[in-house]
Order: C-alpha cells, then structure tokens, then sequence
C-alpha cells in the first residue's frame, strides 16, 4: 500500500502547528502496518526534533487585541484558543521552548482565516443550516453520549453555540477554497505518470529481510549478574537450533517478546533502518536460513534467523496512477491556496501588534 503526505485544510480549529514533526515533500511507498504489538526488535527511538528558526518573541501577556485584518481585531482570547486547540490536536500541552514559534505559527494561520472569512463575506457565501447542523452531529458522534460531549466542551472551556459559531465560520472558509481554488486543480493522467516516470525512488519498496527472533530480555538498570544470566539463556538456546531444535517452537515457548513470540518469533520484513543497529547489523549479515551470534541491544539478548530476502521492487504505475492523481491535486491546490491567500494579503491591511 502507497503511503500520501496529506495536505492540511484551512478550519482553525485544526491547527496543527505544535512543531513536533516534519512531513516528507513527496509521496513514499509503504507497507501496512500490523496491527498487532510492535515487536521489540522493531522498535527504534524517536529521530531528533527538528531545527526551529528564531522567531520575535512573543510577551508573556498578551494585550487585548494581537493582530488586525482590514480593522477586525484578532484578540488574544482568540489567539489563546486557537493555541490550546493546537495543543488538543497534538496531545500534548505546549513546549515551553516553542512557544514563540507556535504563537506566532497560530498567529499567522488566524490572519489567513480572517482573510479567507471576509472573502466569504465579499462573495456573499452562506452555510447552509441543515449542513452545519449536520457536522455539529458528527462531533457529537466522537462521544459515547451527550453528557461526554457537555464534559468535553467544559474542558475545552466553550459552549455548544460557540463551537456552531465557529463550525459555520469554518464551513465559509471551506466555501472559499472551493469556489476560488479547487475547481481550477485538474491533474490528468499524462501529468502523473511523467511524476511516475521522474521519481522512480518515490515508487520503489525498499528490499529487506524476512527474520525471526527470540529475546531473553533485560531491564535497562539490571545488574551485571542478571545480564550474565540472560545472556547465558540465550546462548543456550541458540546451541538448541544448532542442534536443530525447531526456532518457532522455542521462540514460542522462550522468548519473552510479546510482540512476535506467538508468531514463532517472526517479525515479517526489517527494511534498513526499522531496527536497532546491533540487530540490523547482525541481520542483514545473514544468509538465508543461517542462524546469528547472540545480539545485544537495550531490550536484551537477541537470536535472530534471517529466513527470507526481499528485493527492492518498482510498484507499477497502474498499481499508484490514482494515488499519484491525488497527491498532485492535493500539492496544486496547496500551492493555489498560498497564492490565493497571497493575493488576499497584497490588498488587505494586516497589523501584527505582538
């Protein structure tokens, strides 16, 4: 299955602006992910944040009135929500070491919603009630009951009339994409395969290796005499598939990774850069069939069986066209709505106050 980059969409509500990730520019094959609980040989750390540009800093009390577009104030009271709806869509409360940058992020993406919203008003827009009424359902629909739903708006410190508000105002917004950006967006077949056709490597499943593992597994502040031990067990154990003891059945009965054990100790494909290193290397410098050495990681004591090997593979235009379709639409009508909003600011007045 081919993975997309997903462009955002323009409801300020979903600003998602936390400065957490960066998203890949281009599309990228992948496969599906199991369901089933990450084996600990897969497992990897998490890469290193992103560098942030420097921003102006933003005072620590706001004053009433943070921005103005063509004389309709941004109040700080707007600027504070739009932030803790950031940090709803995050899951996480604000970095105290971005915060300058994500106000300001919030900030700037509040001035293009205004700008959006008065063209609304400019093109006479209107939202039709049983529509809106409709998405209000559908937030409803996330909860279990009515009484959650009050709760969540408690917690998030609004009201049922202020959420419609702001849902109608969203749906203007939406409007003026449509009607000013989408309708212009029309990526034909020949335009995604000569993407195809220039971009091999985006459209190219990495070859890898099929492995099975078994794990004596040690805490990361265990004793040397306990690592002694696992180490001792593992050892052990990999002696009994020299001998020819079955894998799967002792990684059934031995390991002590829950992700694979019950599978037989089978962790599917490990494509380079999926695993730790000291299990990647000691993988990848398998043969077919052959068995490793005990491998160390931070989860333990590793046996690995390289049983498979995977090429890298071209997936088929007719497999992607579709996709690829999609992706150039969605990029076009991200850059038309830049544009678009660029053209809004050239004849508007926007004052920043912070």
């Amino acid at each position: 299955m081919v993975t997309w980059v997903r462009f955002r969409h323009w409801p300020h509500l979903v600003l998602l602006v936390m400065v957490t990730a960066c998203a890949d520019p281009a599309p990228a094959p992948s496969e599906d992910s199991p369901d089933e609980e990450t084996p600990a040989a897969t497992a990897t750390a998490p890469p290193d944040a992103p560098e942030i540009p420097p921003v102006d800093p933003v005072p620590e009390v706001l004053p009433d009135v943070v921005a103005r577009v063509n004389d309709t104030p941004i109040t700080a009271d707007e600027l504070e929500r739009a932030v803790r709806s950031a940090e709803i869509q995050a899951g996480q409360p604000l970095p105290a070491q971005f915060r300058d940058q994500v106000y300001r992020s919030v900030l700037d993406q509040l001035v293009s919603f205004h700008l959006l919203l008065q063209e609304s008003e400019t093109l006479s827009l209107t939202v039709n009630e049983a529509d809106l009424e409709q998405r209000i359902e559908g937030m409803r629909a996330n909860f279990p009951d009515e009484e959650a739903f009050q709760a969540q708006l408690s917690n998030w410190e609004t009201t049922l009339d202020a959420v419609r508000e702001e849902t109608r105002r969203d749906m203007q917004v939406e409007q003026v994409i449509a009607s000013q950006v989408v309708p212009d967006v029309d990526i034909d077949a020949d335009t995604a395969r000569a993407f195809y056709d220039e971009h091999p490597e985006q459209f190219t499943r990495p070859g890898g290796r099929e492995a099975r593992h078994l794990l004596i597994g040690v805490s990361p502040n265990a004793s040397d005499d306990d690592k002694d031990e696992a180490r001792t067990r593992a050892t052990e154990l990999r002696q009994q598939v020299l001998d020819g003891a079955d894998f799967a059945e002792l990684a059934r009965t031995q390991s002590e990774d829950p992700g694979s054990a019950e599978n037989g100790g089978s962790i599917g494909l490990v494509v380079p850069g999926q695993t730790v290193p000291p299990f990647e290397q000691a993988l990848f410098a398998l043969e077919e069939g052959e068995t490793s050495d005990v491998v160390e990681t931070p989860f333990g004591f590793h046996v690995i069986q390289m049983t498979g090997l995977q090429e890298p593979q071209l997936v088929s235009f007719e497999e992607t066209s579709l996709e690829i379709q999609q992706f150039l639409a969605a990029q076009e009508q991200q850059a038309r709505t830049e544009a678009f909003l660029q053209s809004l600011r050239d004849k508007s007045t926007v004052e920043i106050l912070i």
